[in-house]
């Protein structure tokens, strides 16, 4: 009885070590511009989207993407509008959610 009672134990705590684990929650979005589109990877679990730290709210997502010219782009949750900015020139698109295969 007292190896069952360990074996219990033990596999009730390796049960609730295991369930505060979850996985990534990534979103893939496709946003469309005038001059083409974009693929953006949203990682809601890491903040980050493209791998690039992200400020995330439940209104926009912000975040710099990489480059020679630092710029700034936001994604609006609530309309998919997506605005990027790269020193003087400014884009705007329209994001969706990428269909799962």
């Amino acid at each position: 009885m007292k190896g069952f009672l360990t074996g219990f134990l033990a596999a009730t705590v390796l049960l609730a070590a295991a369930s505060g684990v979850r996985a990534d929650e990534t979103v893939q979005l496709l946003c469309d511009f005038s001059y083409g589109r974009l693929e953006v990877s949203v990682n809601y679990t890491r903040e980050t989207v493209n791998g690039a730290t992200a400020m995330i709210t439940d209104k926009e997502i912000v975040w710099t993407p990489p480059g020679e010219n630092q710029g700034l782009a936001i994604v609006n949750r609530y309309t998919g509008i997506m605005e990027i900015s790269r020193g003087r020139k400014a884009y705007t698109g329209m994001c969706r959610r990428k269909a799962a295969k």
